[in-house]
């Protein structure tokens, strides 16, 4: 019986690491997109979905901080449910992104030579326009640099 418990127990640990990873990989890529106010404006359901999980995240991990043992941090109520369910969330909000970028793309067909990544940076800083210096060689040709008088 007590083999039996143990076995449950790892599976459970398991489970709950492989959930964790992932909210923690889709975290860190969208905590900085989401952490610009511009974003937050321009994309308000994704910015409210990725609070809810950064609230959730940040207990848990402080949670997690003030009792590192794996077996206790597997006792933690609902903790699975939580991964899962943030994990859901963080899937919603990736797609929402991809489809804010995506709109952006065909309003501006330019944007289809820069990778997600940079696309964000540009439209993150919408306040300011010398944001798009770094990227202006891979939608104009032959355009590297642009003076801006103001």
């Amino acid at each position: 019986k007590d083999v039996r418990d143990w076995e449950v127990k790892l599976l459970y640990i398991q489970d709950l690491l492989e959930q964790w990873l992932t909210v923690q990989r889709s975290w860190l890529h969208l905590e900085p997109i989401f952490g610009s106010d511009d974003i937050q404006a321009q994309m308000p359901t994704e910015a409210k979905r990725f609070v809810q999980v950064n609230h959730m995240w940040r207990a848990t991990m402080d949670a997690v901080h003030d009792s590192p043992n794996a077996l206790e941090v597997a006792d933690m109520e609902n903790l699975l449910t939580s991964f899962n369910d943030a994990n859901r969330k963080l899937e919603a909000i990736q797609k929402g992104l991809n489809d804010y970028l995506e709109m952006k793309r065909l309003a501006f067909p330019r944007f289809f030579f820069l990778a997600n990544e940079e696309l964000l940076m540009i439209l993150s800083q919408t306040k300011d326009p010398t944001a798009v210096q770094p990227h202006l060689g891979k939608c104009f040709e032959g355009i590297n640099c642009v003076h801006f008088d103001g």
